[in-house]
């Protein structure tokens, strides 16, 4: 058996070995989690642009500044302009974009050993053909 099919051979018993592992673990991922119900609290938090009910605005009354009233609305433009660059942003990578990034790299690597061998290999064969004088010289 040859180094090439030795290195694939051992490379597919590797991937056998961590396969068989990796069912021996618990399932795991969004199908097996059991539903929990967010709090009031936890719903407002990860919901900020949420309707919220309308209370009559404190200032009317007393004639206060209109302070506390232009900090959240030059809050709730920061959210909103941030929000938008973020949806603009370029696609994400997918599992399928990280197995072809992973096999690409292993394609290089094992193509680079393979023209190594080759390499080393010839340069052995003429300096052992040197040795035994069998390479006459061209004429």
């Amino acid at each position: 058996m040859n180094l090439f099919g030795f290195s694939l051979l051992s490379l597919f018993s590797l991937a056998l070995v961590s396969s068989v592992i990796a069912q021996e673990r618990a399932p795991h991922g969004l199908l097996y989690e059991n539903p929990e119900a967010f709090s009031p609290s936890a719903y407002d938090f990860f919901h900020p642009n949420a309707k919220k009910p309308e209370t009559k605005d404190p200032c009317t009354a007393s004639k206060c500044s209109p302070m506390p009233l232009a900090a959240q609305v030059e809050a709730a433009e920061i959210h909103e302009s941030k929000a938008s660059t973020q949806e603009k942003g370029g696609k994400k990578l997918g599992a399928g974009g990280v197995a072809g990034i992973v096999f690409g790299v292993a394609f290089v690597v094992v193509l680079a050993m393979g023209v190594y061998h080759v390499r080393v290999t010839r340069r052995a064969n003429i300096s052992r053909a040197k040795a035994n004088g069998s390479v006459q010289p061209d004429a």
